[in-house]
């Protein structure tokens, strides 16, 4: 889900802006939209390229080069956690504003020290409630059941399982406000239920286009409603 951002007047005489082509400026200024709270986001060249510039005839390995230009300009950098890539805004915190009570979408970069403050301790005279026994360290009990829920009902349906980018979409619809009982379920029911042609099920990125419209129907809905 995009993001209104800041933009600092002084952007457009940064040193390291200026060396840039006009094309890789504007994916820079982009990916301000798409980061989380933190200026993080996960490096998926595919996925950028349709967020940015959904109507130019750019390639994934035209978005990756620029991305490239970015890191070796110190405007940006990659790291890696559990194996995937994720890039990361440079000076993030000087060019944008983050709250007290922002929480990560992403895993931050595990050789950096974390500026998310930590929690306040509970007084000593308070019991530590436990973790649910099925709690996966790092995800949140919200994230957790969206993952459970989605991987249950991709299995059910799919002969693979739940394709290996199914928590990208699980993260990019929660940050879109998308229900799960009311849109995405629905939306996995009916794209990748099988044709009686015996054509294969559909892809995540068709769930994620039912899902988006029965979104939008439901706040329609609730919009008349009112």
């Amino acid at each position: 889900m995009a993001r209104d951002r800041t933009l600092p007047s002084d952007f457009w005489t940064w040193e390291a802006v200026i060396d840039c082509p006009a094309m890789t400026r504007l994916l820079f200024l982009g990916l301000w939209n798409f980061a989380d709270s933190f200026g993080v986001q996960p490096l998926l060249p595919r996925t950028i390229r349709m967020q940015v510039f959904p109507g130019d005839p750019i390639d994934n390995d035209h978005v990756r080069a620029m991305i490239d230009e970015l890191v070796t300009r110190g405007l940006l950098r990659i790291y890696v956690v559990d194996e995937m890539d994720y890039l990361e805004i440079v000076d993030w915190r000087r060019i944008q504003r983050v709250g007290k009570r922002a929480r990560r979408r992403y895993p931050g970069d595990p050789s950096r020290p974390d500026p998310v403050p930590e929690p306040a301790a509970e007084p000593a005279h308070q019991p530590v409630a436990a973790a649910p026994p099925d709690a996966v360290p790092g995800v949140s009990p919200l994230v957790a059941q969206w993952r459970k829920s989605v991987g249950r009902a991709l299995r059910h349906f799919l002969p693979g399982g739940p394709p290996g980018d199914t928590e990208v979409w699980i993260d990019r619809w929660i940050a879109d406000g998308c229900d799960l009982r009311c849109d995405v379920m629905p939306a996995i029911s009916l794209a990748c239920r099988p044709s009686p042609d015996g054509e294969p099920p559909a892809g995540l990125a068709a769930v994620g286009a039912y899902a988006e419209a029965n979104r939008i129907r439901r706040l329609a809905c609730a919009a008349a409603a009112a």
